[in-house]
């Protein structure tokens, strides 16, 4: 392995045990400290690697939610246009049962984006990816429906995306509810918002 493949390597293994600190504990009780121990290095290793607790957090949210929005590029948008809302409420449930404190930490993430600029930088990084993916669904059903949106195209895209955080959000206020139960309300309440959002009788159940 060449020395660049392995400082790859190393930096990929500090990225994955500091998601597993900053994820059970959150972003204000973990120091560089704590990660370095739990991952059995060094404070100087870690310093050398990552220059502080906020450049270590950046690389594991875009690690975590790389892998998140990948899983729903690839998951809902090769879904049948009627079936793409099931897909998205698999890929939640499946997300929320594996990942539930991986989405707290993203929530965290954004609160810390109040007051330091480079955390708001990345969270509108990934909000655009996100709203790329949905503006490419609301094509495709439009297109493949021969449906009309309600609204513009960007105040949809700002309601389904509030619709899909807002149900996380509320999710993990939730410490004993079961990802199944709320992915049953989350679909109930995004079938309405889909049929307010287009006009067309042509869209199917699914869709709606």
């Amino acid at each position: 392995m060449t020395t660049q493949k392995k400082a790859e390597a190393k930096r990929a293994f500090l990225i994955e045990q500091a998601t597993a600190c900053l994820a059970e504990k959150g972003y204000a009780h973990v120091s560089l400290r704590d990660i370095a121990k739990e991952s059995g290095v060094s404070l100087g290793i870690l310093h050398y690697y990552f220059a502080s607790k906020e450049e270590l957090l950046l690389a594991v949210i875009s690690s975590y939610k790389g892998r998140f929005i990948e899983e729903l590029e690839r998951e809902v948008l090769a879904a049948p246009s009627g079936k793409w809302s099931a897909a998205l409420a698999r890929v939640l449930c499946r997300s929320l049962q594996e990942d539930r404190k991986l989405h707290r930490l993203w929530y965290d993430l954004q609160v810390q984006a109040m007051y330091v600029p480079a955390f708001g930088e990345q969270v509108k990084v990934i909000r655009s990816r996100l709203h790329q993916l949905i503006s490419r669904m609301l094509v495709r059903l439009q297109r493949e429906e021969q449906s009309s949106l309600t609204i513009d195209e960007d105040s949809a895209i700002s309601l389904i995306y509030s619709a899909i955080d807002g149900f996380l959000f509320q999710f993990l206020l939730d410490e004993l509810q079961k990802p199944e139960d709320g992915i049953v309300h989350f679909e109930q309440a995004f079938a309405h918002l889909m049929h307010a959002l287009f006009s067309s009788e042509s869209l199917s159940p699914e869709s709606r």
